[in-house]
């Protein structure tokens, strides 16, 4: 509780900061996150090495330092999350097809968004709650301290998305709820439980895939769609959605992973720096079949 007190202060006065100014501040964050602590060096460079052996080692480290970069930029995005105005989420980041969800709600489908741990998913968020008429709702990890979570719950949630501790899917998902609705996954994180995880190559590496937005979209007949979000220029991005599935009729959700995986590996080989590659994607190992 006293750590609350102490720190949330000061994120609000970073908060207040216009944009410009925090990706100046993010310049100083990642420049001693890159080369004064050296932070998960060793992991990001591993990570790259192994998911792109065709480059030369000039190129990962310019990869490398990019990413750095890109961590810090998404650190003092979510610290303006606290304060940002819609007029200025809209004007950074802007959905090239939203018509997409407008269709699929007129139509009387639901959605499941299977989005990943690449550039400003906060703004995103934001901005796919003001546009189309979906109750929104998010699957997120709670934090360990009850007064940051609560911060968390409180930020994602000002503009109507309903927050789902990951805790308690199992029991949520049971029912279809009324509304038509747009649940959100992130689908890239690395799964606890690698024995309860469909596996797959990707990025030249066996790695594992959470099942829980597969399994959703399969058992409530909901369309799968992908977010590409790609980063303009500094600061500005663009969100292009397309559907993973057309029909999940007696579809295997490792059908629907698959096409998630193989949507994000070609994502991240045209944009290799936009991603957090300091992330332990492959501490897993892939489970020997009997």
């Amino acid at each position: 509780m006293i750590l609350y007190y102490l720190v949330v202060p000061v994120l609000y006065f970073f908060a207040y900061f216009p944009s410009p100014v925090l990706y100046k501040l993010a310049d100083v964050f990642a420049f001693f996150l890159r080369d004064v602590f050296k932070y998960r060096r060793t992991v990001v460079l591993t990570n790259l090495r192994n998911s792109f052996p065709e480059k030369s080692e000039e190129e990962i480290e310019a990869i490398a330092k990019e990413s750095y970069t890109h961590l810090a930029d998404r650190v003092v995005e979510n610290i303006k999350c606290l304060t940002i105005k819609p007029e200025e989420y809209w004007a950074r980041c802007v959905p090239d097809n939203i018509e997409l969800l407008t269709k699929l709600y007129d139509e009387g489908r639901d959605v499941v968004l299977m989005i990943a741990h690449s550039n400003c998913w906060e703004y995103a968020g934001y901005v796919a709650h003001t546009l189309t008429k979906f109750k929104i709702f998010g699957v997120y990890s709670p934090a360990k301290n009850k007064y940051f979570n609560d911060l968390i719950i409180s930020t994602r949630g000002k503009l109507g998305m309903n927050m789902i501790p990951m805790s308690n899917t199992s029991a949520y998902f049971k029912e279809k709820p009324e509304e038509r609705t747009f649940h959100v996954f992130f689908t890239d994180q690395s799964p606890s439980n690698p024995n309860n995880a469909y596996w797959t190559k990707f990025m030249n590496q066996d790695t594992p895939f959470f099942y829980g937005g597969a399994r959703y979209a399969v058992k409530h007949n909901c369309i799968p769609v992908y977010a590409k979000i790609v980063q303009l220029k500094r600061g500005y991005y663009s969100v292009h959605l397309s559907k993973i599935k057309e029909d999940v009729t007696n579809c295997p959700p490792d059908e629907i992973v698959q096409g998630f995986s193989e949507k994000l590996e070609a994502q991240l080989k045209e944009h290799p720096a936009q991603w957090l590659w300091s992330h332990k994607r492959w501490k897993h190992k892939r489970p020997q079949v009997a």
